[in-house]
């Protein structure tokens, strides 16, 4: 597991598949990533790849035996008896899928990596017209958000997505998408109360935000937060 994440560039996501098929990912990492996971086609290949390619890895892989002392080392960094090491033969049996393992996460370690996503109960994923996503938006009980730009894909000129929610029928602004890395939101006292059944949605809008304050181009998406259950998101 690393300490930081990023779904924003395709690089980064097929290594994120990676980490995932090695179980790698946190609880929060593996929500926001099932979440794109879910309804991304392209992630789904790239998760099966990396299976295939791990299994493969590990079966053409000879188990290389550690030196002897590679064991003493071990018990007495860990303040265990020598003998009870050399009694886990997990250890060895393990050996050759673990240098897999490492070879694959040694790849993943040089990549960089953007801030974590904020954790959060619920999730948007917002879906460009193509049907591919462009952001995801990660919220929590209080009214914290934050997006993240997936592939929001090109934009006319001084244009952008802002996201609004209704709140009895009357659409809310609650500010600009980032067209790269990371955007955070606070969402009304008010509107708490409203935020898991609210309807959202986001529009083609000016950058500076809609004129008037009310949305004047067309909708890119819309949709409601969905609750995130086990680091599993339920779609």
């Amino acid at each position: 597991m690393h300490d930081t994440f990023s779904l924003s560039d395709p690089e980064a996501r097929d290594l994120a598949a990676g980490e995932y098929v090695l179980g790698t990912l946190d609880r929060d990492q593996c929500a926001e990533f099932e979440a794109l996971l879910a309804v991304s086609s392209d992630l789904q290949r790239s998760v099966d790849a990396w299976r295939e390619h791990l299994q493969l890895l590990n079966q053409q892989l000879e188990a290389v035996s550690p030196p002897s002392r590679l064991w003493a080392d071990i018990a007495s960094r860990l303040g265990l008896r020598t003998g009870l090491i050399h009694r886990l033969g997990f250890w060895r049996a393990f050996s050759g899928f673990a240098t897999a393992a490492a070879l694959a996460l040694a790849t993943i370690a040089l990549a960089p990596r953007e801030p974590p996503m904020m954790p959060g109960e619920y999730v948007f994923v917002i879906n460009q017209p193509s049907g591919q996503p462009g952001w995801i938006l990660n919220a929590t009980l209080d009214g914290k958000m934050m997006v993240q730009a997936v592939a929001p894909g090109p934009m006319p000129s001084g244009k952008g997505g802002e996201l609004w929610m209704m709140e009895n029928g009357t659409p809310i602004s609650l500010g600009m998408l980032p067209i790269h890395g990371q955007a955070t939101m606070q969402l009304p006292a008010k509107m708490l109360g409203l935020m898991k059944t609210a309807d959202f949605a986001v529009s083609m809008e000016p950058s500076a935000g809609a004129p008037g304050g009310k949305p004047s181009g067309p909708v890119i998406d819309e949709g409601k937060l969905v609750q995130i259950r086990n680091s599993t998101v339920s779609l």
